[in-house]
């Protein structure tokens, strides 16, 4: 750095040293030979990799020719001399200090160049980048090449520093959302409200009155099914009630029936750390300057984040920013050419965030209740109805289900629609005109049955131009997204496109590829062509979640095979209660039993349910009537002569705000006869419900509600009320059944089904004591439990004899070499069931095939 020293000292001329001058001159210019040389014209340069980790050796080679060009451009005159009359140091100073922008680029390459040079930017490396390429942009002369590659850096800097901070945000995330991982946790936040009239009258504890009311309900929450999958929900309920309620003295009865329905729309998640993973840039907050540690220095924006949380959060741009950066690519590789370097970086992804369809889920529910009260204790007895009908849609890539050994449809009907679909659009893509017919243009074929009499090399040069028309079409779309080619005619460029695969936009442009895509996939099997094949299956992945901005909904459901999965609840329930309050403390113990039908398609899911639950609650509540204001208001006015200006008709409402708080404990038995039972080849003596799981769990509530009755006439009321609320249920402890396998069989399974297998060790420690009673139980001759693992055996063509010998030999020596080798066991049963189970799945009655959308 001795040359830029030198460069921005006084400029006040010595003459009169010459010889001194002239030697610290040429000891200058050998020290910038180093760092201020003239970079080779061509100079490859990686700023990232595939995974927009930034190399910190080629970035500071970028630096120090932007550094180079900051201070041409800072003092333009003196490029008209040789360096060697440079390096003399006897011309004339223009400038007494460094340029602003030399500086700016020269702290940051030596903060960065201060780490070490094999490892990517960190974090907080990341975030200064792209805070001080930002101040360069508003330091360099506007519009020029060096502003526009500060501003393009920023971007890159910036989505860099979102891609390591959402995956901080990842490692953070995990144990606060863990808990969900956990069969039977759930939280949810609700807002109510209702409208009715009440009848009769009441006076001193004594009367009787009956309302009616109707009213409305939204909520949003989460929780766990019973498999292990996780759902984000959002609902919406309407219902109608009707009670009655009369008394006498400190005894009162009370009853009432209600009619609910409600409609969720749910997302599933695979686990909790599948949501994590897909949701941490919207659940997480960080910015920047948070990185750091500069946030603190702006009260303003603390006191704005208090009020407002999402106030100066980057990390929600996350999406953005990283296709942004995919974008800009081609524009940075110009700018840096510019600088005489050459970009060899791979190609971003851009944002890839997968569409996952919703379920919808329709409940209807009927309940029945009444209540009887004497000295503050009282008891209660329930009984409700409900049936839930559950829709799932799933959508196959269409490249996905033609590659699959079950065809392109479970039906072989279906499954000739949607090929005879695919062929008939790809016709529409075909004809004599090879300008206007984008397939025929790509293979020479006028028609579906000239493509299959195709050779396989003029396949290959179709497959070939397809894959050229995709890039060329993508490297369009992100050079127009990053505002680059407006003026020279890239959105016309774009509409050609366009017009040429006969679509009106980017996802129809698209959708049209990919159905190409199928018709030269479709042409490739039929000549069993597997190179071709692997040829066409590596474009796939990228025709069908492109790096350029895109409807991925829409795209999904144009480019995807759609089925829908039909599922279905019924369950009964009474439940008795007894409980008592003593001021605004209250307590109640309840038992409950439902019983339950699901129509599943998972076979160690489906069947019929006993639920038995034995709950202990308490609540402490607060209410206070809003009558006191009212007086208080004619009380204030009266010495003024106001009082009557108080509305008469607030002279008979009652209303009233409460705030109630609880927790239970509860326990759950659940036994459960699965559907499979009923099949001819299960033994009958084994049949039956059997315990499943055991359950404690803990649960809390917090809400506040506002209540009001307005006197119409005599003996009748308008009753309004508005709620609002949260609870939340957190699973204290879990025990599987020892006489069944549904339960671990349910866990193995779907772990495996997800791939997140690598959990099956720890949950199966934690149950160690639950499944070393189940090997106990194999290993007795007339158990259920061993009946049902010999009619597993049987389907998996194992006579079972070393299975049930690991189970037989840890039953007589219970050590604890041989309870991991009848584990062991287990395990390779379940593992052998996984392929027969994800068959059972796939033949479902439930599941309805569309024919390709036209």
């Amino acid at each position: 750095m001795q040359g830029f020293r030198r460069l921005s000292e006084s400029s006040a001329s010595r003459p009169a040293q010459g010889l001194a001058a002239a030697f610290n001159g040429a000891r200058g210019a050998a020290e910038r030979s180093v760092e201020d040389a003239p970079p080779a014209r061509g100079s490859q340069v990686v700023l990232s990799d595939d995974k927009l980790r930034l190399r910190r050796e080629d970035l500071g080679q970028t630096l120090l020719a932007m550094k180079r060009e900051a201070y041409r451009q800072a003092e333009p005159e003196r490029s008209r001399w040789p360096r060697w009359v440079q390096a003399l140091n006897i011309l004339p100073r223009s400038h007494a200090v460094t340029p602003k922008t030399v500086a700016i680029v020269e702290s940051l390459r030596r903060t960065l160049a201060a780490g070490d040079a094999r490892t990517p930017l960190d974090i907080k490396e990341c975030a200064r980048l792209s805070l001080d390429m930002e101040a360069l942009a508003r330091t360099a002369t506007p519009g020029s090449p060096l502003a526009e590659l500060s501003q393009r850096l920023a971007l890159l800097g910036q989505a860099a520093w979102a891609q390591l901070a959402r995956t901080e945000a990842e490692a953070q995330l995990l144990p606060q959302f863990q808990r969900f991982d956990q069969p039977g946790a759930s939280q949810e936040r609700s807002v109510g409200g209702a409208v009715g009239v009440g009848l009769g009258l009441g006076e001193a504890g004594a009367g009787a009155k009956a309302t009616l009311s109707v009213g409305l309900a939204w909520s949003r929450g989460m929780d766990n099914d019973d498999e292990g999958f996780v759902f984000q929900n959002q609902g919406k309920a309407v219902s109608a009630r009707a009670g009655v309620q009369g008394g006498v003295g400190v005894a009162s009865l009370s009853g009432a029936v209600e009619g609910r329905r409600q409609r969720t729309v749910a997302t599933e998640y695979a686990s909790a750390t599948a949501f994590v993973k897909l949701k941490a840039d919207q659940l997480a907050h960080g910015s920047r300057r948070d990185t750091l540690g500069l946030s603190a220095r702006t009260a303003v924006g603390a006191l704005i984040r208090l009020f407002r949380p999402s106030h100066g959060n980057e990390l929600r741009q996350y999406q953005q920013l990283q296709q942004q950066a995919a974008d800009q690519q081609q524009r940075l590789g110009v700018l840096l050419g510019w600088l005489g370097q050459r970009d060899s970086a791979a190609s971003l992804p851009g944002a890839q965030a997968p569409y996952l369809p919703p379920s919808k889920v329709d409940s209807v529910k009927g309940s029945a209740s009444a209540r009887a009260e004497a000295v503050g204790v009282g008891a209660g007895v329930g009984a409700a109805v409900e049936r839930i009908d559950i829709q799932a849609d799933a959508l196959t890539p269409i490249w996905q289900g033609l590659r699959q050994e079950q065809g392109a449809a479970r039906n072989a009907t279906i499954a000739q629609q949607r090929l005879a679909g695919i062929e008939q659009k790809a016709a529409a893509l075909m004809g004599a005109d090879a300008r206007n017919h984008p397939l025929s243009g790509l293979s020479g074929a006028q028609n579906m049955a000239a493509l299959r009499e195709l050779a396989l090399e003029k396949l290959r040069d179709a497959a070939d131009g397809l894959r050229a028309e995709f890039e060329h079409f993508c490297a369009v779309a992100q050079q127009l997204d990053a505002g680059i080619g407006k003026r020279q005619g890239g959105a016309a460029v774009e509409r050609s496109i366009q017009a040429a695969w006969r679509a009106g936009s980017r996802e129809e442009t698209l959708a049209n590829m990919a159905l190409a895509h199928a018709a030269l996939t479709l042409t490739a099997a039929g000549k069993g062509d597997e190179s071709l094949l692997q040829s066409l299956d590596q474009l796939a992945p990228r025709l069908y979640a492109p790096p350029i901005r895109h409807d991925a909904a829409a795209l999904a459901k144009r480019t995807s095979f759609h089925d829908v999965l039909r599922l279905q609840i019924r369950d009964r329930s009474i439940a008795l209660d007894l409980g008592g309050a003593l001021g605004p403390l209250g307590l109640k113990a309840e038992a409950s039993l439902t019983e339950r039908t699901r129509v599943h398609h998972n076979p160690v899911r489906a069947g019929d349910y006993k639920d038995v639950r034995l709950s202990l609650s308490g609540n402490l509540s607060g209410s206070w009537p809003l009558d006191a204001l009212r007086d208080a208001l004619s009380a204030q006015l009266a010495p003024h002569g106001l009082a009557a200006e108080v509305p008469a008709a607030l002279a008979g409402l009652q209303s009233s705000v409460g705030l109630q708080g609880g927790g239970a404990l509860t326990l759950l038995l659940r036994f459960y006869r699965p559907q499979y039972q009923t099949q001819a080849d299960f033994p009958a003596e084994a049949a039956g419900f059997r315990l499943q799981l055991s359950r404690v769990s803990a649960s809390g509530n917090l809400g506040v509600s506002a209540s009001g009755g307005v006197p119409l006439q005599p003996g009748v009321s308008l009753e309004l009320g508005l709620n609002a609320g949260s609870s939340a249920t957190a699973v204290l402890g879990e025990r599987w059944g020892d006489n069944s396998l549904s339960a671990p069989l349910m866990h193995y399974l779907h772990l495996k089904a997800v791939d997140e297998s690598e959990r099956w060790p720890a949950m199966r420690e934690a149950q160690r004591p639950a499944l070393e009673a189940l090997c106990r139980k194999l290993a007795e001759p007339d158990s259920a439990v061993r009946q049902e693992a010999g009619y597993y055996l049987k389907r998996q063509g194992v006579d079972g004899a070393d299975f049930f010998a690991a189970m037989e030999r840890f039953a007589a020596s219970g050590s604890r070499r041989a309870g991991d080798a009848a584990l062991d066991a287990l395990d390779a049963m379940m593992e052998r069931q996984l392929p027969l189970w994800q068959a059972d799945k796939q033949s479902f009655a439930g599941w309805e095939e569309l024919p390709l959308a036209r």
